[in-house]
């Protein structure tokens, strides 16, 4: 919902078809990805039958833009009168990389993260609407999910004028270590090196059962 900021209250004004290409926030993301030679995680309030989802959408700079999507399985309490669940986790192949998608409440449920690893994903994006009175809990949590998964974390949050939202936006190896991190409170952006071959080399030294 980086278009809008949280506000599900507001999906009936708000909502767009992300499956058309032709709204609003699709286009402009699907221009950014051909403009940057990008691939670009983003979406928002997409129309389903029965209410709305919240859904993150691949944009490329190919032919393969906006084919592939996630939506978020756990609605948090203001989304769960009108927003419907998804059923499925998603696996996207970047660069080499599997990579599964997450949003916001997401993190407290390991099931899906347990799910995508088993799956064979390597890294886990996390786009989330995170308040900073619980920002403790969203960089333990972040961290239990790369540790417990062997997996790279690329967690995005918003950051609000008014201290609501700090962002606190990282990037957290397999290990469990802190590759890149936002300052507070500050909108940026963040860049780390992630590697495959680091992530192989990890798993085989430190190898685990996967549930």
């Amino acid at each position: 919902m980086f278009a809008t900021g949280y506000v599900p209250e507001q999906a009936s004004t708000l909502a767009e078809d992300f499956e058309s290409g032709h709204a609003p926030t699709a286009e402009m993301l699907q221009k950014l990805a051909q403009e940057s030679g990008c691939n670009i995680l983003g979406g928002g309030m997409h129309k389903v039958k029965g209410g709305y989802a919240n859904r993150v959408i691949l944009y490329t700079p190919d032919e393969n833009s906006g084919k592939f999507y996630y939506d978020k399985t756990h609605p948090f309490f203001p989304e769960q009168n009108e927003f419907v669940a998804g059923n499925e986790t998603k696996i996207f192949s970047v660069q080499n990389f599997a990579i599964a998608p997450f949003i916001c409440y997401d993190l407290r449920f390991s099931d899906g993260f347990h799910k995508a690893r088993a799956n064979g994903a390597q890294a886990f994006t996390v786009q989330a609407a995170w308040p900073a009175v619980r920002n403790e809990h969203w960089e333990i949590l972040l961290k239990a999910r790369a540790i417990e998964s062997q997996a790279y974390i690329m967690a995005v949050n918003c950051v609000s004028a008014d201290g609501t939202y700090a962002g606190n936006s990282q990037i957290i190896s397999p290990e469990g270590t802190c590759i890149a991190k936002a300052k507070s409170g500050i909108e940026q952006v963040v860049q780390g090196e992630i590697s495959l071959d680091f992530l192989k080399q990890f798993r085989k030294d430190f190898p685990q059962q996967v549930i």
